[in-house]
Protein backbone atom coordinates (compact mmCIF):
# COMPACT_ATOMS: atom_id res chain seq x y z
CA UNK A 1 0.00 0.00 0.00
CA UNK A 2 2.99 2.67 0.96
CA UNK A 3 4.35 1.57 -2.58
CA UNK A 4 0.99 2.19 -4.39
CA UNK A 5 0.49 5.51 -2.82
CA UNK A 6 4.16 6.30 -3.59
CA UNK A 7 3.59 5.15 -7.21
CA UNK A 8 0.67 6.86 -7.75
CA UNK A 9 1.74 10.34 -5.78
CA UNK A 10 4.81 10.34 -8.37
CA UNK A 11 3.16 10.82 -11.69
CA UNK A 12 0.71 13.65 -9.97
CA UNK A 13 3.57 15.09 -9.43
CA UNK A 14 5.64 15.13 -12.36
CA UNK A 15 1.95 16.28 -14.07
CA UNK A 16 1.75 19.27 -11.70
CA UNK A 17 5.24 20.46 -12.63
CA UNK A 18 4.79 19.85 -16.18
CA UNK A 19 1.62 22.25 -16.41
CA UNK A 20 3.17 24.43 -14.28
CA UNK A 21 6.51 24.68 -17.10
CA UNK A 22 3.66 24.76 -20.32
CA UNK A 23 1.33 27.19 -18.24
CA UNK A 24 4.52 29.18 -17.33
CA UNK A 25 5.80 28.82 -21.35
CA UNK A 26 2.33 29.70 -22.93
CA UNK A 27 2.41 32.98 -20.66
CA UNK A 28 6.06 33.81 -21.89
CA UNK A 29 4.12 33.37 -25.65
CA UNK A 30 1.34 35.59 -25.10
CA UNK A 31 3.12 38.22 -23.45
CA UNK A 32 5.57 37.92 -26.61
CA UNK A 33 2.78 38.22 -29.03
CA UNK A 34 0.63 40.40 -26.96
CA UNK A 35 2.61 43.70 -28.25
CA UNK A 36 2.43 42.59 -31.92
CA UNK A 37 -1.64 42.01 -31.86
CA UNK A 38 -2.87 45.13 -30.10
CA UNK A 39 -0.46 47.09 -32.62
CA UNK A 40 -2.17 45.25 -35.43
CA UNK A 41 -5.43 45.72 -33.57
CA UNK A 42 -4.85 49.88 -32.96
CA UNK A 43 -2.75 50.04 -36.66
CA UNK A 44 -6.49 49.33 -38.69
CA UNK A 45 -5.79 51.30 -41.69
CA UNK A 46 -2.78 51.52 -43.87
CA UNK A 47 -3.25 54.37 -45.61
CA UNK A 48 -3.58 58.00 -44.48
CA UNK A 49 -4.65 61.23 -46.67
CA UNK A 50 -2.27 63.85 -45.57
CA UNK A 51 -2.89 67.88 -45.03
CA UNK A 52 -0.01 70.12 -43.97
CA UNK A 53 0.49 73.64 -43.19
CA UNK A 54 3.73 75.39 -41.65
CA UNK A 55 5.31 78.54 -41.31
CA UNK A 56 9.06 79.51 -40.74
CA UNK A 57 12.02 82.28 -41.78
CA UNK A 58 9.24 84.04 -42.94
CA UNK A 59 8.31 81.02 -45.52
CA UNK A 60 4.63 79.94 -45.41
CA UNK A 61 4.51 75.78 -46.26
CA UNK A 62 1.47 73.95 -47.05
CA UNK A 63 0.48 71.09 -49.20
CA UNK A 64 -1.16 67.79 -49.24
CA UNK A 65 0.06 63.88 -49.04
CA UNK A 66 -0.42 60.29 -48.70
CA UNK A 67 0.90 58.09 -45.51
CA UNK A 68 1.61 54.13 -45.87
CA UNK A 69 2.17 51.58 -43.63
CA UNK A 70 5.43 49.69 -44.45
CA UNK A 71 4.95 45.95 -43.78
CA UNK A 72 8.93 44.84 -43.70
CA UNK A 73 9.57 44.08 -40.22
CA UNK A 74 6.72 44.65 -38.73
CA UNK A 75 6.53 42.13 -36.19
CA UNK A 76 9.99 42.87 -34.83
CA UNK A 77 9.35 46.32 -34.71
CA UNK A 78 5.85 46.00 -32.73
CA UNK A 79 7.41 44.77 -30.04
CA UNK A 80 9.28 47.51 -29.15
CA UNK A 81 5.99 49.94 -29.88
CA UNK A 82 7.79 51.25 -33.54
CA UNK A 83 6.12 51.19 -36.56
CA UNK A 84 7.33 52.46 -39.88
CA UNK A 85 5.66 54.64 -42.62
CA UNK A 86 6.47 55.97 -45.78
CA UNK A 87 5.14 59.58 -46.83
CA UNK A 88 4.73 61.25 -50.14
CA UNK A 89 3.74 65.32 -49.87
CA UNK A 90 3.62 68.03 -52.46
CA UNK A 91 3.77 71.56 -50.81
CA UNK A 92 3.85 75.29 -51.67
CA UNK A 93 6.44 77.60 -50.43
CA UNK A 94 5.46 80.91 -50.39
CA UNK A 95 7.83 83.98 -49.27
CA UNK A 96 6.80 87.52 -48.21
CA UNK A 97 3.85 88.71 -50.62
CA UNK A 98 5.27 91.14 -52.80
CA UNK A 99 5.41 91.43 -56.49
CA UNK A 100 8.49 89.56 -57.96
CA UNK A 101 7.90 86.32 -59.54
CA UNK A 102 9.76 83.60 -58.05
CA UNK A 103 7.97 84.48 -54.52
CA UNK A 104 7.07 80.96 -54.60
CA UNK A 105 8.21 77.34 -55.57
CA UNK A 106 7.11 73.75 -55.50
CA UNK A 107 8.60 71.06 -52.73
CA UNK A 108 7.97 67.49 -53.52
CA UNK A 109 9.12 64.81 -51.09
CA UNK A 110 9.30 61.41 -50.61
CA UNK A 111 10.04 60.69 -46.48
CA UNK A 112 10.28 57.30 -44.43
CA UNK A 113 9.11 57.64 -40.97
CA UNK A 114 9.61 56.03 -37.53
CA UNK A 115 7.11 55.75 -35.36
CA UNK A 116 7.07 55.26 -31.37
CA UNK A 117 4.30 55.04 -29.24
CA UNK A 118 3.83 53.24 -25.49
CA UNK A 119 2.09 49.97 -25.82
CA UNK A 120 -0.67 51.00 -23.08
CA UNK A 121 -1.42 53.65 -20.39
CA UNK A 122 -3.38 57.02 -20.23
CA UNK A 123 -0.50 58.18 -23.13
CA UNK A 124 -0.73 54.98 -25.64
CA UNK A 125 -2.52 57.05 -28.24
CA UNK A 126 0.26 59.92 -28.08
CA UNK A 127 3.39 59.13 -30.52
CA UNK A 128 7.22 60.68 -31.50
CA UNK A 129 7.72 59.94 -34.99
CA UNK A 130 11.19 60.85 -36.82
CA UNK A 131 11.80 60.38 -40.78
CA UNK A 132 14.20 61.55 -43.14
CA UNK A 133 14.29 61.80 -46.52
CA UNK A 134 14.95 63.39 -50.17
CA UNK A 135 13.07 66.23 -51.52
CA UNK A 136 12.88 68.14 -55.16
CA UNK A 137 12.37 72.08 -55.90
CA UNK A 138 10.81 73.33 -58.72
CA UNK A 139 13.41 76.29 -57.97
CA UNK A 140 16.49 77.21 -56.07
CA UNK A 141 15.47 80.26 -54.77
CA UNK A 142 12.45 82.39 -53.28
CA UNK A 143 13.38 85.99 -53.35
CA UNK A 144 10.33 88.27 -52.57
CA UNK A 145 12.13 91.16 -51.46
CA UNK A 146 15.12 93.71 -52.27
CA UNK A 147 16.55 92.04 -48.58
CA UNK A 148 14.80 89.03 -48.72
CA UNK A 149 16.13 86.15 -50.75
CA UNK A 150 16.95 81.99 -49.53
CA UNK A 151 18.81 80.64 -51.99
CA UNK A 152 19.12 76.75 -51.86
CA UNK A 153 21.61 75.99 -54.81
CA UNK A 154 20.27 72.61 -56.21
CA UNK A 155 17.00 71.52 -56.78
CA UNK A 156 17.93 68.33 -54.66
CA UNK A 157 17.42 68.44 -50.97
CA UNK A 158 17.04 66.74 -47.60
CA UNK A 159 14.50 66.59 -45.35
CA UNK A 160 14.41 65.77 -41.87
CA UNK A 161 11.36 65.91 -39.68
CA UNK A 162 10.63 65.27 -36.04
CA UNK A 163 7.13 65.53 -34.90
CA UNK A 164 4.39 64.23 -31.84
CA UNK A 165 0.96 64.17 -31.94
CA UNK A 166 -1.74 62.04 -31.48
CA UNK A 167 -4.33 59.70 -32.99
CA UNK A 168 -8.04 59.84 -31.78
CA UNK A 169 -11.26 58.61 -32.93
CA UNK A 170 -12.35 55.10 -33.87
CA UNK A 171 -9.59 52.95 -34.08
CA UNK A 172 -7.32 56.27 -34.41
CA UNK A 173 -8.23 57.05 -37.57
CA UNK A 174 -7.64 60.52 -37.29
CA UNK A 175 -4.14 61.95 -36.43
CA UNK A 176 -2.58 65.42 -35.50
CA UNK A 177 0.90 65.91 -35.32
CA UNK A 178 3.11 68.99 -34.87
CA UNK A 179 6.65 68.96 -36.18
CA UNK A 180 9.61 70.79 -36.89
CA UNK A 181 11.35 70.48 -40.53
CA UNK A 182 14.64 71.35 -41.43
CA UNK A 183 15.25 70.92 -45.59
CA UNK A 184 18.62 71.49 -47.67
CA UNK A 185 21.65 69.94 -49.60
CA UNK A 186 23.67 68.62 -46.87
CA UNK A 187 26.36 71.15 -48.60
CA UNK A 188 26.29 69.27 -51.71
CA UNK A 189 26.25 73.16 -53.44
CA UNK A 190 26.95 76.32 -52.24
CA UNK A 191 24.83 78.63 -51.31
CA UNK A 192 23.16 76.64 -48.92
CA UNK A 193 20.55 78.81 -46.93
CA UNK A 194 18.25 76.10 -46.35
CA UNK A 195 14.79 75.81 -44.24
CA UNK A 196 13.96 75.48 -41.02
CA UNK A 197 9.95 75.46 -40.31
CA UNK A 198 7.13 74.33 -37.86
CA UNK A 199 4.08 73.19 -38.63
CA UNK A 200 1.26 70.78 -37.84
CA UNK A 201 0.18 67.50 -40.38
CA UNK A 202 -3.47 66.33 -39.70
CA UNK A 203 -4.19 62.89 -41.10
CA UNK A 204 -7.14 60.70 -41.99
CA UNK A 205 -7.06 56.59 -42.58
CA UNK A 206 -8.59 55.38 -45.40
CA UNK A 207 -10.65 52.18 -43.96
Amino acid sequence: MPMRVHCLWRPSAFVTISGFRSAKAAIVLALLAAPVGAAAQERAASTWLTATTGYGQRVAVYGIGALWHVPWGEETLARYGLDARLGVDVMRWQGPAQGTADRFLWNGNLTPYLRWHPAEGAWHNTFIEVGVGVQALSSTSISSTADYRRNFASAFQFGERLAAGVSFGPRGRYEIAPFVQHVSNAKIKLPNDGLTYFGVTVRLALE
